[in-house]
């Protein structure tokens, strides 16, 4: 029988146990010894009368058998049976040898039936081992794999480029704010960002420059937004995706239209204080709308594109919002007193 322990798993589960399960071998061949001594003791005791030729033949076989075992636990990992497989065929030798001796010797059925009882209670603790030591690994596993989504899940949804949110994630989080925004009947706004004449930029520069001036603009606004959030203290703070090619949008959490124009005009400042990469100046025009009762999100972004439009149709690195009443954009950049 194989004894294992908590500290020693099989050597059957992994190459790492390996050493363990060979000392938990060892200790299968001292119990198949003990029971051999235990017989050859009866016998010369008187106890438990045992042919020569039974004891011989008991002798070798438990030699073999713990020969056997030792020898499975040296075959190389891929071709080594499963250690369920070695506990369940050590504890049938057990039994099979419990048997025979029971079958051969006389006049002590206690050590017959010791026999039985520990060849089955090592049987079962070495399974109950190997379980334990299935589902310890098993739980690792798991926690890796749900850490690696976690990973995976963090990856998909940010913009590489700009380690912005992607376009999914910052929509999903919209609706998200929408819906609380309507339990709670606080205010949302919502702000598009383009930057001004990318297209030139790319054609004039190139990509990859276009490329640079994109996280560039990313890394200006998200620290312009931080200013925000520590400002604010709403403790819901913005967030920011890509939503197009040089297009972004902010969430603005419990923000009214006249907070998310100051928020706006920071971020405006923010990219034309000076130029991106030391020599390309960049502008951005923002469009803004807050959410209105029984809007859709749908509804919400396409009020803030047409503030957009406006802002880029009336000369770009401007702000413009979309009033709640439906009337006309305001223009409230550069001239923040035009807000009103």
């Amino acid at each position: 029988m194989d004894a294992t322990s908590p500290t020693d798993p099989p050597a059957a589960i992994g190459s790492a146990a390996a050493p363990r399960g060979v000392r938990a071998e060892f200790r299968a061949v001292l119990l198949y010894a003990l029971w051999a001594g235990l017989a050859l003791g009866a016998n010369a005791l008187g106890i438990a009368t045992l042919p020569a030729s039974a004891g011989l033949i008991l002798i070798a076989g438990i030699a073999l058998t713990s020969a056997l075992f030792v020898g499975l636990t040296r075959i190389p990992g891929d071709e080594q049976p499963t250690a369920l497989t070695i506990i369940a065929a050590q504890l049938l030798m057990g039994l099979i040898w419990a048997t025979l001796y029971a079958y051969f010797a006389s006049g002590s059925p206690l050590l017959a039936a010791g026999m039985y009882t520990t060849a089955v209670g090592f049987g079962l603790h070495a399974i109950a081992e190997i379980l334990h030591t299935e589902k310890s690994r098993l739980l690792a596993s798991n926690a890796e794999l749900q850490q690696e989504l976690e990973r995976v899940t963090r990856r998909a949804e940010r913009d590489q480029l700009t380690n912005s949110y992607g376009r999914r994630a910052i929509l999903d989080m919209l609706a998200r704010e929408k819906a609380r925004a309507e339990r709670t009947s606080d205010p949302l706004c919502v702000c598009l960002l383009d930057i001004d004449h990318f297209k030139d930029m790319n054609d004039r520069y190139g990509h990859v420059t276009g490329d640079r001036i994109l996280a560039a603009f990313a890394r200006r606004v998200r620290g312009a937004l931080r200013t925000m959030d520590s400002v604010n203290s709403n403790g819901l703070g913005s967030a920011m995706g890509r939503v197009g090619g040089e297009e972004f949008i902010v969430v603005l959490p419990l923000t009214s239209l006249r907070g998310a124009l100051r928020s706006a005009e920071r971020i405006r400042k923010a990219i034309v204080r000076r130029p991106f990469e030391g020599l390309h100046q960049v502008t951005v025009s923002i469009g803004i709308a807050e959410l209105r009762p029984g809007e859709t999100v749908s509804t919400l972004i396409d009020r803030a594109d047409q503030a957009l439009y406006g802002a880029k149709h009336a000369g770009r690195n401007r702000v413009h919002c979309a009033t709640l009443d439906g009337g006309p954009n305001a223009i409230v950049m550069p001239d923040m007193s035009a807000a009103g």
